[in-house]
């Protein structure tokens, strides 16, 4: 037995909200694992307006989330074929973020919350310059990915790490272990904490991206 690859055209998903103006903002926001874009845009919807797009791409994995149906979510990607994934989001995002709409505004922000945290740092630094501000958000850097390498890319614009004070999956320990990793590499970070769950915050997100 051996596995093959081949590469395909496909149709993807995204939801937007809000204008595009050459002096506006463009916020790029990537959901969470079994997550859907329509209702992770909801939480963050009211920041759009005549200055300010915001769009939310789908991940490319569809999944019901309980069981063989009703509701459905969907994911970036899996330990499975995790390299072509990983490529494939990539450019997917990428062609996206260059659409007319999406490429006017001068400021472009990126905002990876959970497993979209992940997908967002790797967009961020394989394609460098198309964004100029970077968040992640209850979620860490992937050890897969070589922070010496890009350690310029993200040092442009800096990191900022928000992380909530009673976040089901993320340890003290583990913020711990994240400021280590970026500390050790020479990785500039903001890092901010607030009252909450694994879940976006609207108005600490208002204010970091203010």
């Amino acid at each position: 037995m051996e596995e093959n690859h081949m590469r395909i055209q496909r149709t993807v998903r995204y939801y937007q909200t809000g204008e595009s103006s050459a002096e506006g903002e463009l916020l790029m926001a990537l959901h969470g694992y079994s997550q859907h874009p329509k209702f992770f845009l909801r939480k963050i919807e009211s920041l759009a307006g005549s200055n300010r797009i915001i769009v939310a791409p789908e991940g490319l994995h569809r999944m019901y989330v309980n069981g063989n149906s009703g509701r459905v979510g969907s994911s970036w990607m899996t330990k499975e074929d995790r390299l072509n994934d990983i490529e494939d989001y990539c450019l997917y995002l990428y062609q996206l973020a260059e659409l007319p709409n999406f490429k006017q505004p001068k400021q472009k922000t990126l905002l990876g919350f959970s497993q979209g945290a992940s997908t967002a740092i790797r967009l961020f630094c394989a394609y460098p310059l198309v964004f100029s501000k970077l968040i992640l958000w209850a979620g860490a850097v992937p050890p897969d990915l070589s922070l010496p390498e890009n350690k310029s890319v993200l040092n442009a614009v800096g990191i900022d790490l928000v992380i909530g004070d009673q976040d089901e999956f993320i340890k003290e320990s583990d913020v711990l272990e994240i400021k280590d990793v970026l500390d050790k590499e020479g990785i500039r970070y903001r890092l901010h904490r607030f009252q909450g769950k694994h879940d976006l915050d609207v108005q600490v997100l208002k204010k970091i991206i203010s």
